[in-house]
């Protein structure tokens, strides 16, 4: 991007984008697969318990999940599968609501290594038994673009195979 262009709007978003008070923009955004599992790849500390996981996302709200540990190597991937449950309620509850559900062959592991899994899982998202919270506003501040959450008006996340689809509304306020 050219680099007057960019300091704009740089500009811009540090003043609230007060230039474009009042606008306001839908859109659909899908995500495909293979992006969400190069996110997770590159967002997985190196030494740490998980050395894999991998997405394949379903229709209906399904993601099923393959978890493989860092060591002991000879274990096998746990499956798993969650289900998105309870959408964000922005502005009050910028929160993704997720079930776990252990796969029937391996739940004797599942249910062994997945709590001590829950416990490394990244500020911003808990785990209470099988629910699932991601806290989308602190993985935003994480990452220093909470900011950009007061422009959305409403979020939806859903499954289609092989993408997460975000339907998304934002306005942009007058001061």
């Amino acid at each position: 991007m050219d680099k007057p262009l960019f300091d704009l709007l740089q500009r811009q978003q540090r003043d609230g984008f007060p230039d474009l008070a009042g606008a306001e923009v839908s859109a659909t955004i899908p995500i495909a697969e293979g992006l969400v599992n190069e996110a997770i790849a590159r967002s997985l500390p190196p030494s740490g318990r998980v050395g894999d996981v991998h997405v394949t996302v379903r229709d209906s709200n399904q993601l099923a999940i393959d978890i493989t540990l860092s060591s002991p190597s000879f274990l096998p991937s746990i499956p798993v599968t969650l289900a998105i449950e309870d959408q964000p309620l922005l502005p009050d509850r910028p929160t993704l609501g997720l079930r776990l559900t252990r796969s029937a062959g391996l739940a004797a592991m599942a249910a062994t290594f997945i709590p001590s899994l829950a416990s490394q899982l990244p500020p911003g998202i808990t785990m209470d038994g099988d629910r699932i919270r991601i806290d989308i506003r602190r993985l935003l501040a994480d990452r220093n673009m909470a900011e950009w959450l007061d422009y959305l008006t409403d979020l939806r996340v859903n499954t289609r195979l092989g993408a997460i689809v975000l339907d998304v509304r934002a306005r942009i306020r007058p001061k």
